[in-house]
């Protein structure tokens, strides 16, 4: 049973939006970077996708790969990076979104990529040509890392692929008996499964960088982590919605109207008072971060404003990638898709530089 009503794109652009505050995402200015997408997003789109053929992929699967939006998928959330640096974060990103949506979420292939093999250049058999895109990345940030962050980028990669595959089971198992996961179990395995634990190892590898041991093991580092996987997770849910509910899987958004009993506006605006709570939360957080951060790890200002600045371009990337945006929910005559509005904040981090924002070569 469809929870909500869902019509193509083309078939509500006579509808007035809702534009009622509770569906309102209010994000301090100070999140938002003054690039709002890359100069070489297009660029680093086309290398992706002559990648991609070069790998092996599908005609299908190259046409998936298209309604990614590429381009704004890595320079949205990293707006600041070379074309060389735009291409290469840009592979990974789009490979694990494809290889996703291709075998994790089927439950047909995992994370093979050990990091003593990667170290040591041993190819694993029998490589998929999702295991032989992993590898070819892994083989060139051995060239430009420590073998330390191969093994802590390749864990972070298989305890993710364990989640997904978790995430899955879930999906089979409603499918199968229509037994729905609890809100708040699902929610925290979307914080898992979203990427941004990941993602914190490809801020190291933009900046040539790498913060040591004892930065990333701080609770309050580990928690702003938590924190952007929370933010970009209920981000995907709420702008997901409608591409779920025609495709019949699981969203934070259904699950709770089903747990709570309430309407879609009142689940949609649940999502958005987590997210902006998560958002505030963060702040708290990260303020509370100096100065041993500082004197710990000298890049740490920038790795903290870094996550900011990749954990909301991935939620606007969300809210307008064609693939969320083929279908809209309708409720009433009218179109309900949150929005974002951005507000002058506190100054920066106590005791903390200000970030230097500026385009890279």
């Amino acid at each position: 049973m469809q929870l909500v009503r869902v019509l193509p794109a083309t078939k509500v652009a006579h509808l007035e939006r809702d534009n009622a505050r509770i569906l309102c995402l209010k994000v301090p200015q100070r999140w938002k970077s003054p690039i709002d997408i890359s100069p070489h997003a297009d660029a680093a789109r086309e290398a992706i996708l002559s990648w991609f053929a070069q790998l092996g992929c599908s005609t299908a699967e190259l046409e998936r790969a298209e309604r990614f939006d590429i381009g704004g998928y890595v320079g949205i959330p990293f707006p600041n990076l070379d074309l060389d640096q735009t291409t290469r974060i840009g592979k990974y990103l789009a490979l694990w979104l494809l290889w996703d949506d291709v075998h994790v979420e089927e439950l047909s292939s995992g994370w093979r990529i050990d990091a003593a093999a990667v170290l040591a250049g041993r190819q694993p058999a029998n490589p998929s040509r999702f295991d032989a895109g992993w590898w070819q990345l892994m083989q060139e940030f051995r060239t430009r890392r420590s073998p330390a962050w191969i093994r802590r980028v390749c864990e972070v990669m298989k305890q993710w692929s364990d989640m997904a595959a978790d995430e899955a089971k879930l999906e089979f198992r409603r499918r199968e008996s229509g037994a729905l996961p609890r809100f708040t179990e699902q929610l925290e395995m979307r914080i898992a499964t979203i990427g941004m634990y990941g993602t914190a190892c490809l801020l190291e590898e933009i900046h040539d960088d790498e913060p040591p041991a004892s930065f990333y093991t701080h609770p309050i580092v580990q928690m702003l982590q938590y924190l952007s996987g929370k933010i970009v997770g209920l981000g995907n849910d709420m702008f997901s919605l409608a591409k779920d509910s025609v495709q019949g899987q699981l969203n934070l958004a259904s699950t709770l109207m089903l747990e709570s009993s309430v309407g879609v506006r009142d689940a949609l605006a649940t999502l958005v008072r987590l997210h902006d709570e998560a958002v505030a939360q963060f702040d708290q957080l990260a303020a509370q971060l100096w100065p041993w951060a500082s004197m710990v790890y000298p890049g740490a200002q920038r790795w903290v404003q870094d996550l900011r600045v990749a954990s909301l371009g991935f939620s606007l990337w969300e809210s307008q990638a064609p693939r969320y945006t083929a279908h809209q929910i309708v409720e009433d005559g009218q179109v309900l898709a949150p929005r974002f509005t951005f507000f002058d904040s506190a100054p920066l981090e106590p005791g903390a530089p200000a970030p230097v924002v500026g385009l890279v070569g």
